[in-house]
């Protein structure tokens, strides 16, 4: 791993140093070592980071990049934050919540930068929208950030909070919606809404959280520590460089599935029949609606979600998106 430095102060604008366009590995120079530590278990999410490595995208770059899952989902943008790792995934509301708490952690790339969580139903449930839900009971994974992303889906739906039932079904949100314990969940699309179509053979009603009121945001995103960018240029060339090998390898895995469900095949614990819908529809969605190039951020847009944040309660002061997210790590189409 890099030189570490665990100091935490307040989050702050990224001012990044002059550095080349991309670093290349040199002939007889050792590689430097990077922990990237994953949000989850490897999952299609994580087909772009999978590509670098296996493909040699990393090391092409001096770079060899350890991919470790965690054992607490949480864990990995404090780890970050204290230089206990290099890089994390992690996704955007984490960054403000981590602004709040003073962890000096930027966001330097989009990894999925569509919204993944929707609402979820059966086909046969009498649901076509959010408007639909009144008087039913819809399952919520008990994450904050999901509650908030509900209650906006009702209100812009015209609900009111007490037209629908909600209950915490933890991380049990499938088999809650299959025994029909709800009518509805909030899940991932390119997950749950996959498995519960594999499930019944059929295709299941599936409303993004970004059309139904709530503002467009980054699902996973790419997390790095904002002191040591500042202040160590090594660290900062290995960012540089491992943001270019991960929009390399989400172009090169977008332009073959085949071969990208075949790896995350080798990676994952998934079933191949889940990896074969999954894995294109996840690559699909690692392009921006907004037409940008792959792992392009956009600070007005989290401005925008982090107001919402403000305006919903899950931030008690407002967090100027700039000091937690930059592009000057990204290729240069992606800078203004």
């Amino acid at each position: 791993m890099v030189a570490l430095s665990a100091a935490v102060a307040t989050a702050a604008p990224i001012a990044t140093p002059a550095m080349a366009a991309e670093p290349t590995a040199v002939a007889g120079r050792a590689e430097r070592d990077v922990t990237l530590m994953l949000d989850w278990v490897p999952n299609p999410d994580h087909v772009g980071l999978y590509w670098a490595k296996e493909n040699g995208l990393f090391a092409k770059r001096g770079l060899k990049v350890a991919l470790r899952a965690p054992s607490d989902p949480s864990a990995p943008i404090r780890l970050v934050g204290v230089g206990k790792a290099d890089l994390a995934v992690s996704y955007e509301p984490e960054l403000f919540f981590a602004a709040a708490k003073r962890l000096p952690v930027v966001a330097v790339a989009s990894i999925v930068p569509q919204p993944l969580n929707s609402l979820i139903a059966l086909p046969d449930s009498g649901i076509s929208s959010v408007a639909d839900l009144r008087g039913r009971t819809v399952g919520l994974s008990g994450i904050p950030t999901d509650a908030a992303i509900f209650k906006t889906m009702l209100r812009y739906a015209g609900l009111a909070q007490d037209d629908v039932r909600t209950v915490t079904v933890g991380f049990s949100v499938l088999p809650a919606l299959l025994s029909k314990k709800v009518a509805a969940i909030i899940a991932y699309r390119n997950v749950e809404a996959v498995q519960l179509a594999q499930e019944i053979d059929g295709k299941p009603v599936v409303v993004p959280a970004d059309r139904a009121g709530v503002p467009a945001y980054d699902e996973l995103v790419l997390v790095a520590n904002a002191n040591r960018l500042r202040s160590d240029p090594k660290y900062a060339a290995a960012v540089r460089g491992a943001v270019a090998a991960l929009v390399e390898g989400s172009r090169a895995a977008r332009a073959d599935p085949a071969r990208a469900v075949e790896l995350m095949g080798r990676v994952t614990e998934y079933k191949a029949a889940f990896l074969r819908v999954s894995v294109p529809e996840t690559l699909r969605l690692l392009a921006p609606r907004s037409g940008a190039a792959l792992g392009c951020v956009d600070r007005a847009r989290w401005q925008r979600y982090g107001d919402w944040m403000l305006a919903t309660g899950l931030l008690k002061a407002r967090v100027d998106a700039a000091a937690i997210v930059t592009d000057a790590y990204l290729p240069a189409r992606c800078r203004r």
